[in-house]
């Protein structure tokens, strides 16, 4: 596990400093027994916003810090009904992979993940502002694309949790957050929706047993979009339609 920690810790860098490596994405990694199905969905608005301007490689930030991320995403659990437990994260398992990373534009930050017995959720936080950058939610590459349907499926719904509560959305949500990722792992795309990216990342492992996968989302400026020629999902003709 020590050694998916630390590609995952390169995939936080790839996305802190650099634009998302197109190669990265390896496509046809969805079982046969996923449900891919087109299904009707709306395009929601944010409830709040949870974001703002920073001076990072991104342009923006969340306006949060890990600590009241991990306090939010306990609270949306809790309304999914995911756990009976007072506290479904404990704050004090995140563990800091390096504090002292610097991106492209000088802004200094610390990348941390917590682990569970079934994926890793990763953070990169601001030093000067303690604010979120971005998350990501994943495990090895070999064994998301060896699995199940469930168990793919649970990554994916676990990574729409997380983009619901770092993006404002309501758990009404939940459904098109998840067709976002589905979307971005089986036709290898990298999108756009309010503010922020989604995608799938595949670190570059020499082999399988040596990648990690992470879905992974950021607010980030017009200009990231431009740059990283995302696709605006709210344009997007894929699996999934608007009503």
């Amino acid at each position: 596990m020590k050694r998916i920690f630390c590609i995952i810790f390169c995939l936080l860098i790839l996305l802190s400093i650099t634009a998302c490596n197109k190669e990265t994405a390896k496509s046809s990694i969805l079982t046969d027994s996923t449900n891919d199905e087109a299904v009707t969905v709306r395009y929601p608005v944010p409830a709040s916003f949870t974001f703002e301007e920073s001076e990072n490689n991104l342009g923006a930030r969340y306006t949060f810090t890990l600590e009241e991320f991990n306090s939010m995403l306990n609270q949306a659990c809790k309304e999914l009904g995911t756990t009976t437990e007072e506290e479904f994260f404990d704050y004090s398992n995140w563990t800091v992979v390096s504090g002292n990373l610097t991106d492209e534009n000088g802004i200094k930050y610390s990348s941390y993940y917590y682990a569970t017995d079934t994926l890793t959720i990763s953070a990169a936080v601001e030093n000067e502002s303690g604010k979120v950058m971005n998350l990501g939610c994943g495990t090895s590459y070999e064994e998301f694309a060896n699995a199940d349907a469930d168990y793919q499926y649970t990554v994916m719904l676990t990574s729409a949790i997380i983009a619901m509560v770092a993006g404002g959305y309501t758990t009404e949500d939940l459904e098109f957050l998840y067709a976002i990722y589905f979307d971005a792992a089986k036709n290898t795309e990298r999108f756009y929706y309010h503010n922020g990216v989604y995608m799938m990342n595949i670190s570059k492992g020499q082999n399988d047993e040596t990648a990690a996968l992470l879905f992974m989302t950021s607010p980030c400026s017009e200009d990231i979009k431009e740059e990283w020629e995302l696709t605006d999902y709210s344009d997007y003709e894929g699996s999934y339609e608007a009503k």
